[in-house]
């Protein structure tokens, strides 16, 4: 017997059904909410993209440096002394720049100096090696003329820190400095256009304090605003003689680019860099190192000069 009891069919009455719309899109206070995560998430990444690229590109100066210091020693291995420094600003016979381009594969650019004179080298695009990437393009050149500039230098010491004047010993142009004694491993000197050499000569027998221990090649520091224009120190380029383009001094502290303006005088006279914290070093034994700008200046002089007796700590 059918019981229609047990077959209840439970029915909702249509009226209290509520049938909802499927949403096509996104309500403005969730559009607000993505792009502010994607904000926070930018502003999370970019310093680590820009950390990475710096690291980069601090790397590639290292290189340069490496190489350059490879092209000085191969200089020492042929000639019996590292290349010469120079003797005056804007020098017709160059400095340890020129001298060392037959060892740079830079033959093409090394021939072009006839007669013993690079004038006409000032007006040709140094070694892509003679730029830091994270300053200036491997163009840079200043626009009063033309000439192409340098973000390295080679190290001549004082006798203490902030001692003056070791860099000139009081004669700029002249040739009376011929009776002073330079201490670097690049010194103040050279062939002159007649081909009789001038002033000092190093050797590596003359670095008393050890390669390891003894500074050949830093950065420069420079004014930002003046990278692609140049300035006093900054004019000649590579190819100049002795002269801050080229040589600077470890009696003054380095210092960051960002300082220039705030630090009481002698700028074009130190070493630094654009990078955060420190600069690139080139040691006489061919190996870089960074070294912070927070070294101690008696330490940094004595990086500079090749045989003062002082022991360097590991870890300046």
């Amino acid at each position: 017997m059918f019981d229609a009891r047990s077959m209840r069919l439970i029915m909702m009455p249509t009226s209290n059904v509520r049938v909802g719309k499927n949403r096509l899109g996104f309500t403005l206070v969730e559009l607000l909410v993505v792009i502010a995560i994607i904000g926070v998430l930018v502003s999370l990444l970019l310093p680590a993209v820009q950390a990475a690229r710096e690291a980069a590109r601090r790397m590639q100066c290292s290189n340069n440096l490496k190489q350059q210091g490879l092209a000085i020693q191969n200089h020492h291995d042929i000639f019996k002394h590292f290349p010469p420094g120079g003797y005056n600003p804007w020098g017709a016979v160059g400095s340890w720049a020129t001298h060392i381009l037959p060892y740079m594969e830079q033959n093409t650019l090394a021939v072009q100096n006839t007669n013993n004179n690079v004038d006409i080298l000032r007006y040709r695009g140094g070694p892509t090696v003679f730029f830091c990437p994270s300053r200036r393009g491997s163009q840079a050149n200043i626009s009063q003329g033309g000439r192409y500039l340098m973000d390295y230098a080679a190290a001549t010491p004082a006798t203490s820190p902030n001692s003056w004047d070791q860099f000139w010993f009081g004669d700029t142009w002249g040739m009376a400095w011929e009776k002073s004694r330079y201490y670097g491993v690049i010194v103040r000197g050279g062939p002159d256009q007649t081909g009789i050499w001038r002033g000092n000569k190093s050797k590596i027998a003359n670095i008393i304090d050890g390669t390891s221990n003894t500074m050949v090649i830093g950065e420069k520091q420079l004014s930002p605003v003046r990278y692609k224009t140049g300035d006093w120190h900054d004019d000649a380029g590579w190819a100049d003689g002795w002269d801050p383009d080229v040589i600077r001094y470890t009696g003054f502290a380095p210092n960051s680019d960002r300082q220039y303006d705030n630090q009481g005088g002698w700028e074009g006279y130190r070493f630094g860099s654009t990078h955060t914290s420190g600069m690139n070093i080139l040691l006489a034994d061919g190996s870089v190192r960074f070294l912070g700008f927070t070294v101690d200046p008696t330490i940094f002089n004595q990086l500079g000069h090749r045989e003062d007796g002082s022991t360097i700590p590991d870890d300046y």
